[in-house]
């Protein structure tokens, strides 16, 4: 009866109250334009640290029984650094705090809040804490860098930059394995695939550059280097995506069916791959990756259903991120060690940014994963058409990829940097596109004294 009325309820607020919340909430903030270097430069060094230096665990619940690790206390010290900086930004212009309130940052603000919210009945609530903070840190950070009034021309530039960071940190095991033969995934990385594939869509479908062909070559080389076998089937969302991204409401309507096919495909071959054995054999030499591996999806398909059942009476989840990373305190994992034949398994992860959305706050969860990838396209239809390609084609690929990783929904990655910056880009788009267009009179052009740059720079 309880969890009746908690689906009720959760419907009716989705169906009536957010639309007014979101209304009230909205902000109508300026661009940004704030200096790139310090946000850009945190962003990086936050992400790409744990390439470079981290502690590994053989516990899953070892950071509560042994403490942190010398690479958690730099991570903590990152996000301290980051939060130092935001204030500093906030203390020289409070407009700062209004740009998440923009749409269409909104949705994904007001899911942030719903986690930090969950703390109430995490499994860890210090752990859904600090993960919510950072969240909220990282994704302002990353707002910073790119709400600016150019960043239709400069979207590409900086995701450039972001992936040559990336390549930079993983260069030793890059040399490692292209020294071994292998090509594709010689530096494995579920995450920056999507950064690649947006640096890909924003050449090809923003303002023309002279620097296209080499960001398309950049975009390439990443994604096969990174290797994801689930981001490679995720742009099949291509198709579907330039379909939505048309004014015809006819092609529109077949691009969204055309979508919810892809979906379907898409978990059909994750978890039946193993039933076409000449397909397998054919992807695993072209993807260089064990038949089995393929097969299994990775082992997704045996711990899959352990997640499933450790969180499917917890209708309003067990505490943002804290259900994924601490799923042990949840159900028994021995079933599954012994069917692995391991002596203990250690779940700190979903690989899949509904279930963790599930897993952490629930049915609301899965309804703020849902507006947060349809909000953006619902507000690029108003948008020029490379942008609502961009759009559409993103977001499209971020589900689909999101089948095998955490996406926008378990902590903050590189995937939630592409998605705010795509963010940016269309609400760019879309100011443009309502800016009226005033006749200019006859004679000579009034001279504009006074004008200075959009944001402060201090």
């Amino acid at each position: 009866m309880l969890n009746a009325l908690i689906a009720v309820g959760v419907a009716t607020w989705f169906v009536i109250a957010y639309p007014v919340l979101r209304r009230r909430l909205e902000a109508r903030a300026i661009s940004g334009g704030a200096p790139v270097f310090w946000p850009l430069a945190l962003v990086a060094v936050f992400a790409f640290m744990p390439l470079v230096f981290t502690v590994p665990r053989e516990d899953g619940n070892a950071v509560l029984e042994e403490g942190l690790t010398a690479s958690n206390v730099v991570t903590l010290a990152l996000t301290g650094l980051t939060a130092l900086y935001l204030v500093l930004k906030v203390a020289a212009d409070r407009r700062v705090l209004t740009l998440p309130f923009a749409m269409p940052y909104l949705p994904f603000t007001m899911m942030i809040g719903m986690n930090g919210l969950s703390a109430a009945w995490s499994i860890v609530p210090v752990y859904t804490l600090y993960r919510t903070a950072e969240l909220a840190v990282f994704t302002l950070a990353s707002i910073l860098i790119f709400d600016r009034p150019d960043i239709q021309r400069r979207l590409a530039d900086l995701l450039a930059v972001v992936v040559l960071a990336w390549l930079a940190a993983a260069t030793p095991e890059i040399v490692r394995n292209l020294a071994s033969g292998i090509v594709f995934s010689s530096a494995k990385n579920n995450m920056m695939p999507l950064v690649c594939a947006t640096l890909g869509f924003a050449a090809v479908f923003g303002p023309r550059s002279p620097r296209r062909g080499l960001y398309l070559v950049l975009a390439a080389a990443g994604f096969i280097i990174a290797g994801s076998a689930a981001s490679t089937g995720a742009l099949i969302a291509m198709g579907p995506g330039l379909m939505i991204a048309s004014r015809r409401p006819g092609i529109r309507l077949a691009g969204i069916l055309l979508a919810l096919l892809s979906v379907l495909v898409f978990l059909f071959l994750m978890v039946g791959l193993s039933n076409f054995p000449g397909l397998l054999d054919l992807l695993s030499a072209v993807l260089q990756k064990p038949r089995s591996e393929l097969a299994n999806a990775t082992g997704r398909g045996t711990f899959w259903p352990t997640f499933i059942a450790a969180t499917k009476d917890h209708l309003l989840g067990s505490g943002f991120s804290a259900a994924d990373r601490f799923v042990q305190l949840l159900i028994p994992t021995t079933a599954l060690a012994d069917e692995s034949g391991h002596e203990a398994v250690f779940i700190t992860n979903s690989h899949n940014m509904f279930l963790s959305a599930w897993a952490g706050t629930g049915i609301v969860g899965l309804c703020f994963a849902l507006t947060s990838l349809i909000e953006p396209i619902r507000f690029a239809s108003r948008a020029d058409r490379g942008t609502r390609r961009l759009v559409a084609c993103l977001i499209l690929m971020l589900a689909l990829n999101g089948m095998t990783t955490p996406g926008l929904f378990q902590d903050w990655n590189v995937n939630v940097l592409a998605y705010v910056a795509v963010l940016a880009c269309v609400r760019a788009a879309r100011r443009a596109a309502e800016v009226p267009v005033v006749p200019v009179p006859a004679g000579p052009l009034p001279v504009l004294r006074g004008a200075g740059p959009a944001w402060p720079a201090a």
